[in-house]
C-alpha cells in the first residue's frame, strides 16, 4: 500500500503543475510520501472561494493540477465545486490521481488525507 501511494505521489510530480488540499497536515502527508510539486491549502488561505479560484486560475490556467480534498461529504463537494468552477475559467483538473488515490483510501477505511500517515505507520510496525 505505501509503494502505492507512492508511486501516485511520484506520478504527480511529473504529471501536475500543482496540487490543491484541505491544510497543513494534509500538504505534511503528501510531502512524507515524496511530494515535491507546490500545494495550496484550500482551507488556510482565508479567500473567499471565487477569489481563491482567481488566483489558482491566474498561475495554472492551461496548466495541470489534482484536488485532494477529504473523501467525505463535505471534501468531495468541494472538490466537485471547485473542480467546475476551474475547469470553466480554463485550468485543467485531472480527475485520475484523486480517484485512484480515493480508491486506495476507502480500501483502507479512511476518508481523510491526512489518514494516509496511518498507512505508513502501520507498515512500518
Amino acid at each position: 500500500m505505501v509503494n502505492e501511494i507512492r508511486s501516485i505521489i511520484e506520478e504527480m510530480n511529473y504529471n501536475l503543475s500543482m496540487v490543491i488540499v484541505e491544510g497543513r497536515n494534509d500538504e505534511k502527508v503528501l510531502r512524507d510520501f515524496g511530494l515535491k510539486i507546490p500545494v495550496y491549502r484550500f482551507r488556510e488561505t482565508g479567500l473567499p472561494n471565487f477569489i481563491f479560484i482567481e488566483e489558482i486560475t491566474k498561475k495554472f490556467k492551461g496548466k495541470h493540477i489534482t484536488i485532494l480534498l477529504d473523501f467525505d461529504e463535505k471534501g468531495i463537494e468541494m472538490a466537485n465545486y471547485l473542480s467546475r468552477e476551474l475547469e470553466s475559467k480554463g485550468v485543467k483538473i485531472d480527475y485520475h490521481f484523486r480517484n485512484t488515490l480515493g480508491k486506495l483510501m476507502i480500501k483502507e477505511g479512511i476518508r481523510h488525507i491526512e489518514e494516509i500517515s496511518a498507512i505508513k505507520r502501520k507498515a512500518e510496525i
